[in-house]
C-alpha cells in the first residue's frame, strides 16, 4: 500500500452538517459501511447512484493511500412492505405471496442480478457482503441486550425500541420525539400498533405467524427481524463497534440510519459511525426514481436502448453527489458521446513505459484533479479537468495516456481498455503536402494553407492544427 497521502480530505458529514476534515480512527484502515439492496426485485438505475457513490469514495480513499475495508449488505429479510400492519410483512414475503415463488427463491435471483449489475458499472466488489439471513443470532444478541439495558420492550411477541429512552434520538436526522409525536417530518415507516407504548417506537423483532416462509425462534417467539436491526448486527460483527463511514441514499436518513445509531449506541455506548454521507436522489420528471411512484429505469432498459453502462457511471460523474440529478433521454445520450470522445481522444495517445517522474505540467493537472476529489468529492470538476488534460498538448503524448488512467483509478470508467489506434502510414505525395502547408501556415499564407488542406481531405485526412504543425488522422 502506497503512504497515505498529506493532502486532507473533506466530506460532508450528515451527522454534523457540516463539511469535516477525515480523520479516520485506526488510519490507514478505513472502515465502511454501505446499505445494500433489499433482493426482491430488481434494483435501478437510482439506486446504482448510491452503489457508485460509495465506490467513488472508496477509489478516492485509496487514491490517497488509505487501506479501505468495505462492506455492503444483502437485505433478503425484514425490510417491511406495509409497516401499519401488526404483523408487519417485508417485502420478499410481499413478491413470495404476489409471485407464488419462495422467498429464499426470489432473494436469490435478485442478489444475481444485482451483482451482475454492479460488474458492469464497474462498481469494486466489497470485502464482505453479509447477507440478512445469516446473521439473525447477531441480531437476537443485540436486541437482548437493548432489552436488558431498558432501551426495548417486549410485547405479546414484538419487540420494540423505546425511542424516548434514547436521549440523542433525532441528531442525525433533526426528528425529535416530540416532533414526531405532533406528526412532523411525517414518519416514512411509522408502525401503528396497538401493542405498542408510543407510534415512534419501532420494530427490532415481529412475531411470526404460519403464512411466513420466514420465521426464527427467539426468546419472544417464533418471528422474524426489523429492517433496522439487520444494518446494527452486521456493521457491527464486520466492523466494530465504532467505525469511519456509514453511507447510503438521503432516503436512508429516516428513518433506517436514525434508527440504526440508537440500536448500536444503545447497546454500546459508543457512538458508532464518525462520518455519515449520503448522496441525493436520481430525478425523472418532476419527482425521485423509485418503485413508490413507479418510475423505474433498469440498467438492462438503458442497454436496451444502446447505452453502455460506462456511459451511465459517466453521468453520474457530472453532478454532485450531494445534488438531485435529473435523468433525461438528452443527458443520457449526452454523456454516451462525451465517453466516446474521450475514448477517441485517449486512442490518440501512444502505450509508452511509465514516467519516472511527472513533468510539471503533468504534475499540475495531477494536483488539481487531487484537490478536487479531496474536496467532498468534487468528481464534476473531476472529469472537467480530465477533458482538458487528455487533450493538453503541453503534455507529451505517452505521459499524457498515463496521466489519464492515474486519474481512472478513481473515475472507474474502464479506460484501461482503450487502445491506440494503428499507426498509419503515409504516402510521400501526402507527406510533401503537410511540408508545404506547415511552410504556407508559417508565412502566414492562408488561402493557400486552406487549399492544402482540402487537397489532404480529398486524399482521405481529417487535417489537425497543434502546436507542432499539421497532424494527419
Amino acid at each position: 500500500m502506497a503512504n497515505i497521502s498529506q493532502k486532507p480530505i473533506y466530506l460532508y458529514n450528515t451527522l454534523t452538517r457540516t463539511k469535516d476534515l477525515f480523520q479516520p480512527l485506526n488510519p490507514p484502515r478505513v472502515g465502511i459501511y454501505n446499505c445494500g439492496p433489499t433482493v426482491y426485485k430488481d434494483i435501478h438505475i437510482g439506486n446504482l447512484r448510491a452503489f457508485t457513490t460509495t465506490d467513488w469514495l472508496r477509489r478516492i480513499l485509496e487514491y490517497n493511500g488509505y487501506d479501505v475495508f468495505l462492506v455492503r449488505n444483502i437485505t433478503d429479510v425484514g425490510h417491511l412492505h406495509d409497516d401499519e400492519a401488526r404483523e408487519g410483512q417485508d417485502k420478499l414475503e410481499h413478491e413470495a405471496r404476489t409471485t407464488g415463488r419462495s422467498a429464499y427463491e426470489i432473494a436469490a435471483h435478485y442478489t444475481e442480478q444485482y451483482l451482475r449489475d454492479t460488474a458492469e458499472m464497474n462498481i469494486l466488489p466489497p470485502h464482505v457482503t453479509p447477507r440478512a439471513t445469516d446473521h439473525i443470532p447477531e441480531m437476537l444478541a443485540i436486541t437482548e441486550k437493548l432489552i436488558e439495558r431498558g432501551l426495548a420492550y417486549v410485547s405479546d411477541g414484538n419487540v420494540y425500541y423505546d425511542v424516548s429512552r434514547f436521549e440523542g434520538y433525532g441528531a442525525l436526522s433533526g426528528n425529535t420525539v416530540e416532533n414526531l409525536r405532533e406528526g412532523g417530518h411525517g414518519r416514512a415507516q411509522m408502525e401503528i400498533a396497538e401493542d405498542k407504548q408510543a407510534p415512534e417506537d419501532f420494530a427490532l423483532w415481529k412475531r411470526g405467524d404460519a403464512s411466513r416462509q420466514m420465521n426464527w425462534e427467539s426468546p419472544w417467539g417464533t418471528g422474524f427481524p426489523g429492517w433496522h436491526i439487520e444494518c446494527s448486527a452486521m456493521a457491527t460483527k464486520y466492523l466494530g463497534e465504532q467505525f469511519d463511514i456509514h453511507t447510503g441514499g438521503r432516503d436512508l436518513v429516516f428513518p433506517h440510519h436514525e434508527d440504526e445509531i440508537a440500536q448500536s449506541q444503545g447497546a454500546t455506548g459508543k457512538q458508532p459511525v464518525q462520518y455519515w454521507l449520503h448522496n441525493e436522489f436520481l430525478d425523472l420528471g418532476n419527482s425521485k426514481m423509485s418503485r413508490s411512484v413507479g418510475n423505474v429505469i433498469l440498467l438492462d432498459t438503458l442497454k436496451a436502448r444502446g447505452i453502455e453502462p460506462m456511459a451511465y457511471r459517466y453521468l453520474l460523474l457530472t453532478a454532485h453527489y450531494s445534488s438531485k440529478q435529473g435523468f433525461t433521454d438528452e443527458s443520457i445520450a449526452g454523456a454516451q458521446n462525451a465517453l466516446n470522445n474521450l475514448r477517441t481522444d485517449l486512442a490518440e495517445l501512444p502505450i509508452t513505459e511509465a514516467p519516472t517522474t511527472w513533468s510539471v505540467e503533468a504534475q499540475r493537472f495531477r494536483e488539481a484533479f487531487h484537490e478536487a476529489i479531496n474536496n467532498d468529492m468534487d468528481l464534476p470538476g473531476a472529469i472537467s479537468i480530465t477533458r482538458e488534460a487528455v487533450r493538453s498538448s503541453k503534455i507529451e503524448p505517452g505521459e499524457r495516456r498515463h496521466l489519464i488512467l492515474d486519474f481512472d483509478r478513481v473515475l472507474g470508467l474502464r479506460l484501461e481498455t482503450v487502445q491506440p489506434r494503428a499507426t498509419r502510414t503515409f504516402s510521400p505525395e501526402a507527406l510533401e503536402l503537410v511540408r508545404l502547408r506547415d511552410e504556407a501556415r508559417a508565412a502566414r499564407n492562408w488561402k493557400e494553407s486552406d487549399r492544402l488542406r482540402e487537397a489532404l481531405k480529398a486524399l482521405g485526412f481529417e487535417v489537425r492544427d497543434t502546436a507542432n504543425g499539421t497532424e494527419l488522422v
